[in-house]
């Protein structure tokens, strides 16, 4: 019974995270056209997608595998109400590559915390197949939140001076890249969970 549970569980978690890949994808589906005006941006993009479209299509046979398509429908509900929210954010905004990006930085990070519970799950439950399968997914999420963290300051360099900002430093982007990598870093909490696991 104590097994069945946890299989419950875990095919609930997985089909959170389908339904999130799935409308990610979605977001990017419409950005891959816009970000190719940009040479850093769109091949970007079309690496995010071809990530998050692998992503779905390897956590749906995965759920299959589990014997369970559905999921929790409550637990689908919130999961796809947070994923079309980025979605929506992206239909309705026109103005530029680098809004498409946050737009991206935001559902990136909501999936790499989405693979951080299905991974923690996981590992308590011990299943460790899909405990793997959670850190390929939040690997891949993180390294895409750094590449933007990297190419966003050059993404809006490049709109202000299409935008005539003829006096936009162009040394902007180099320096705010420094600027988020040392924050980053700063703020590093690596040591903070031994605090509270004692």
């Amino acid at each position: 019974m104590a097994d069945d549970k946890n299989t419950k569980t875990i095919a609930d978690y997985v089909g959170d995270m389908v339904a999130l890949e799935d409308h990610i994808e979605e977001a990017l589906d419409r950005q891959l056209e816009m970000s190719k005006e940009h040479p850093l941006a769109g091949p970007a993009v079309q690496r995010f997608h071809d990530m998050v479209k692998a992503n779905r299509d390897t956590l749906k046979q995965y759920q299959q595998e589990l014997g369970d398509t559905a999921g929790n429908p409550i637990k689908a509900a919130g999961a796809t109400v947070l994923g079309v929210a980025a979605g929506i954010i992206d239909k309705i905004r026109t103005e530029g590559v680098s809004k498409a990006l946050r737009d991206d930085y935001t559902a990136f990070n909501h999936a790499a915390i989405g693979y951080t519970m299905l991974h923690t799950t996981a590992l308590a439950l011990g299943d460790q197949r899909t405990a793997d399968l959670a850190e390929r997914g939040l690997t891949g999420y993180a390294s895409a939140v750094q590449e933007i963290n990297h190419i966003i300051g050059d993404v809006v360099v490049w709109e202000l001076q299409k935008d005539d900002h003829r006096l936009a430093n162009p040394q902007a982007a180099s320096q705010s890249r420094e600027t988020v990598d040392r924050v980053w870093k700063q703020t590093d909490k690596s040591g903070m969970t031994q605090q509270f696991s004692g």
